[in-house]
């Protein structure tokens, strides 16, 4: 007997190193990892990409003409990532009464979870306004999604920054080649759900005085779940995962969101159901470490300089069961929990609570989604011409 217990102790105490020694190793790595992708791409890098991608400009074969793609190759680490530039060229929207020669400004749309862009409205409403409208589906999603792929994964939101690096670049090229013009426009991200978790991040890392405005539709500011869920339970899968990222997480039933989108169910939209699918692509458990600590690192506080703007609706929906409250309130995230955290990405921060917007308010009923608009292009008028101010006092 006291051999085996010997035995037991002695295999615990290797285990226990064992477990401790890889874990170190896998933190070194992450550290090592998220510093090179938090290195912004250098202006020689960012000229290599631009001068790429340009030649291989394409009608969009998602949504047609006028929209234009441009692939997009960055290599910011050990992994090259393939994403997607898609241009709305300026001028071209059915919805604008008169049209300015030039654009007063640039909009960056970045997709959520289990997305891509497909959203023409969100387009033609930008170009009407009077902005260059471009969006990006980012590496493994949408058009950027290659077969062999892990759809719709990553093991850290700062693995995106070098794409948005590129995206900007790549955008204010070819809104300065169609103007003609060298003078630089004021740009404004606008990220959905995971893509304002993402976008968030991405500014407080970058220089976020060189950004007008960050719009934010209902983003991905906290889980969805109870307090010892998210503060308790998730924690500690959170570091389980840092030394298990390519383990299949449990699969997990997915809310009835498309149901309240589609014009062949509930809604009013159509789009590519193998890239924004009904229920969740395979998960993995890092890329819920990704998500936890994108979350953690806003919950810290971030200094994002820009003005920002943070919508949502005005009610969650609590069970991923049918309901009629699909078609009035956010399906994915607690609303509360946003208004909550909001604060936390800067000193310059409006919250508005848009009432019987769905999770993505663009895509509500015709009426919620008009006052978001209006909401929306107010606040950016009004960060544009705060801009303009701030630059010519400069000069």
């Amino acid at each position: 007997m006291n051999k085996i217990k010997s035995f037991v102790v002695a295999a615990s105490a290797v285990l226990l190193f064992t477990t401790s020694a890889n874990a170190c190793l896998a933190a070194c790595k992450e550290k090592k990892r998220d510093e090179a992708y938090s290195k912004p791409l250098s202006a020689a890098t960012l000229q290599s990409v631009i001068e790429k991608s340009m030649p291989k400009k394409a009608v969009d074969q998602e949504l047609g003409e006028p929209f234009q793609v441009y692939p997009i190759e960055v290599k910011p680490y050990d992994k090259v990532f393939h994403s997607t530039l898609i241009e709305y060229p300026f001028g071209n929207s059915p919805r604008a009464v008169t049209h300015e020669p030039n654009p007063r400004g640039i909009i960056l749309y970045v997709h959520g979870y289990n997305d891509y862009y497909f959203q023409k409205e969100l387009a033609e409403k930008s170009d009407s306004a009077g902005f260059a409208f471009f969006a990006i589906d980012l590496h493994n999603s949408g058009r950027s999604y290659r077969e062999g792929d892990a759809r719709a994964d990553m093991r850290s939101v700062k693995e995106h920054y070098a794409e948005l690096d590129a995206a900007v670049a790549l955008s204010k090229k070819i809104s300065a080649d169609n103007s003609g013009s060298s003078k630089p426009l004021p740009f404004v991200i606008l990220g959905h759900s995971q893509g304002g978790l993402i976008t968030s991040n991405y500014l407080n890392e970058r220089n976020s005085e060189d950004f007008a405005a960050l719009v934010l539709n209902s983003p991905f500011l906290d889980f969805k779940e109870d307090w010892f869920v998210r503060n308790v339970v998730y924690p500690i899968v959170s570091d389980i995962s840092l030394v298990l990222p390519d383990a299949i997480a449990p699969t997990q039933e997915a809310p009835k969101y498309n149901i309240s989108l589609l014009k062949s169910e509930k809604g009013e939209w159509e789009f590519n159901r193998e890239w924004k699918s009904d229920g969740w692509p395979v998960q993995y458990f890092g890329y819920f470490r990704a998500i936890s600590r994108g979350i953690k690192w806003i919950h810290s506080g971030l200094q994002i300089k820009a003005p920002a703007l943070v919508m949502h609706s005005g009610c969650t929906v609590k069970d991923v069961k049918w309901t009629d409250d699909y078609m009035r309130c956010d399906c994915m995230l607690d609303v509360n929990l946003i208004e909550k955290w909001a604060p936390k990405l800067g000193n310059d921060v409006t919250t508005v609570t848009v009432t019987d917007g769905m999770h993505d308010l663009f895509l509500s009923r015709k009426d919620v989604r008009d006052n978001a608009y209006h909401t929306m292009f107010e606040f950016i008028g009004n960060a544009v011409a705060r801009k303009a101010v701030v630059v010519a006092r400069k000069f």
